[in-house]
């Protein structure tokens, strides 16, 4: 038995074919009925676009904002990583409790000056991976001896500053010295603190 070959160019096959198309879309029609397909969301109108380009113009606008806020974070994270690279470690510069004064002492007597107190080294905790190392110092000198004590100083590395400086001239008639008192810091990077009070 010969099967029959349907083509679109003959009049059953258009007829069948737009049996098809109207089959379909009455379909879909019914399908949007029974679902409440809202047809602005399909085809929006101009309404509707315009508020969807205000809406992609605050989402770029608060992505550029984000990519701000992170560069921030980054430069940020460059400078944290460069502060822990040159604060004091103790495998490099050993223990800063014997080597602090032993440095300040140095420099005291390549300027000519005599330091008359040295205090022992302070450790005031920053966070997990820093502290701030304290120690004051004071004499009685000139003060050009004292300006270059205190360039040596500036030079050391790690770096090595002046919290707190306190300079008085010296109550002796005729006396050309001023009496010293400062507070140096410098930065410790290290696990093993001993807590002190905010200075």
């Amino acid at each position: 038995m010969k099967t029959k070959t349907l083509s679109i160019r003959t009049p059953e096959g258009r007829k069948l074919l737009a049996f098809c198309a109207f089959a379909l879309t009455f379909s879909c029609v019914v399908l949007m009925l029974t679902f409440d397909v809202n047809l602005d969301s399909v085809i929006p109108d101009e309404n509707r676009m315009s508020q969807l380009r205000r809406e992609e113009k605050k989402a770029l606008t608060a992505w550029k904002q984000l990519e701000a806020k992170h560069q921030i974070l980054l430069e940020q994270e460059k400078k944290y990583k460069e502060l822990l690279n040159s604060g004091w470690t103790e495998e490099k510069n050993g223990s800063p409790e014997v080597e602090i004064p032993k440095i300040l002492h140095s420099l005291a007597r390549k300027n000519d000056l005599e330091l008359s107190g040295v205090s022992a080294v302070r450790r005031t905790r920053i966070n997990n991976d820093l502290t701030f190392l304290e120690i004051d110092a004071n004499t009685v000198a000139p003060l050009s001896s004292l300006t270059g004590f205190w360039q040596d100083i500036q030079q050391q590395k790690p770096a090595m500053v002046w919290r707190k400086i306190d300079l008085r001239p010296e109550t002796v008639q005729n006396s050309d010295r001023v009496i010293f008192n400062g507070t140096m810091r410098l930065l410790f990077l290290g696990e093993n603190f001993t807590d002190g009070g905010a200075k």
